[in-house]
C-alpha cells in the first residue's frame, strides 16, 4: 500500500462524518437565527475539525497498539478483516504514527489560533477541551477509555456534539446561544451511540486488553439497551424543540432516519455469531448520526 493509503487508514477518514455533521449544523444555526454565514469561516472551522478528528483517531491507534489491544484484535480477527489496523500488521511504527497525530494536533492548533484572533478567545477554550479529549482519550497518563468510568463517552459527547456545534455557530455569530448547546447534546449522543457500537466489534479483544470501554463495562446487552435510549432520546429533543415551536417544524424531517433506527434495531435483536457481524451495526449507526445531521441542517435551512 501507498503511504497515502496507510495514512487514511490510520486515520479512520471514514468516519470523518461524525465531525463534519455537527459543524454543519451549528454553523446553519448561525443563519437561521442571525442570518449569518461565512464561507470562508465554515471552511475553516471545517479543516480544523477534520485535522482534530484524525488527530484523534490517529493517536487512538498509536496506544492501543501500545497498550496491545490492538495487537490482541489483530489476532483474533481473520487477515482480510476489513477493520484491521497498520500498526499491528507492521506497515508503520509507533513513533510513525505518534508523529502524524502531533502534525496533525499542531495543524489543528493553528486553524484554532486563527479563527481565535479572527472570531474571539471562546473558539480557545472549546479548542482546548476538545484536544484534551481527543488526545487522553486513550494516551496515557489519563487513558480515559481504560477506566471504565465512560469518560471516554463523555468526551466524546462534548467533542462530536456540544463543543463543535458551540463553536462553529459562535465563529459565525461571535456569541454563544443556549440553543446551539441544545442542539449539540442529540448529535453528540448518535456519535457517543456509534462509538459504543463499534465497540462491540472489539469487545473480546478490549476484555481481553483490559480497555473498559463503556461498552466493556455495562456488557453486550446493556450497551445495546443503553445506545437505544439515547437514540430515542435523541428524537424526542428535536420533536419536542420542534412542537414548542423552539426549532421550525420542518425539524421533524429528522424522523426520515427511523428506517435506518429500525434496522438497527433488528440487528439489536439478531444473534451475532461472530464479533464481525456488528460491523453492519456500525455501519448502520454511522449512516443514522450522519443522516440526522445532515436532515437536522436542512431544516433549519428551509425553517
Amino acid at each position: 500500500m501507498s503511504r497515502a493509503s496507510l495514512s487514511l487508514r490510520l486515520t479512520r477518514a471514514q468516519f470523518l462524518p461524525v465531525i463534519l455533521s455537527p459543524v454543519l449544523v451549528g454553523s446553519i444555526l448561525a443563519w437561521w437565527m442571525v442570518g449569518r454565514f461565512s464561507l470562508l469561516l465554515f471552511a475553516m472551522v471545517v479543516l480544523g475539525g477534520v485535522f482534530l478528528h484524525l488527530a484523534s483517531n490517529t493517536i487512538d491507534d498509536a496506544f492501543d497498539y501500545e497498550s496491545g489491544v490492538d495487537v490482541i484484535s489483530n489476532n483474533m480477527f481473520p487477515p482480510d478483516f476489513g477493520g484491521w489496523k497498520v500498526l499491528p500488521r507492521g506497515l508503520m511504527t509507533f513513533s510513525q504514527a505518534k508523529l502524524i497525530a502531533y502534525l496533525l494536533f499542531s495543524a489543528a492548533g493553528l486553524v484554532g489560533l486563527y479563527l481565535t484572533v479572527v472570531t474571539g478567545p471562546v473558539v480557545l477554550l472549546l479548542g482546548v477541551i476538545g484536544a484534551f479529549f481527543a488526545y487522553f482519550h486513550v494516551a496515557p497518563p489519563l487513558r480515559l477509555g481504560y477506566r471504565g468510568l465512560g469518560l471516554s463517552e463523555l468526551g466524546i459527547l462534548l467533542s462530536f456534539g456540544v463543543l463543535p456545534v458551540v463553536g462553529s455557530f459562535y465563529v459565525q455569530t461571535g456569541y454563544v446561544s443556549l440553543l446551539s448547546i441544545f442542539l449539540g447534546i442529540p448529535v453528540g449522543l448518535l456519535t457517543v451511540s456509534l462509538l459504543m457500537n463499534h465497540d462491540q466489534i472489539f469487545f473480546d479483544a478490549y476484555q481481553k486488553g483490559s480497555k473498559l470501554s463503556l461498552t466493556v463495562t455495562l456488557g453486550r446487552q446493556k450497551a445495546t439497551l443503553t445506545v437505544f435510549v439515547m437514540t430515542v432520546a435523541s428524537y424526542v429533543m428535536i420533536v419536542a424543540a420542534a412542537i414548542e415551536k423552539v426549532l421550525p417544524f420542518s425539524a421533524l424531517l429528522v424522523l426520515l432516519t427511523i428506517p435506518l433506527f429500525i434496522v438497527q434495531t433488528k440487528l439489536y435483536r439478531t444473534p451475532a455469531p461472530s464479533p464481525l457481524q456488528y460491523v453492519k451495526l456500525t455501519q448502520t449507526t454511522l449512516a443514522l448520526s450522519t443522516v440526522f445531521g445532515l436532515l437536522l441542517s436542512l431544516s433549519l435551512l428551509l425553517g
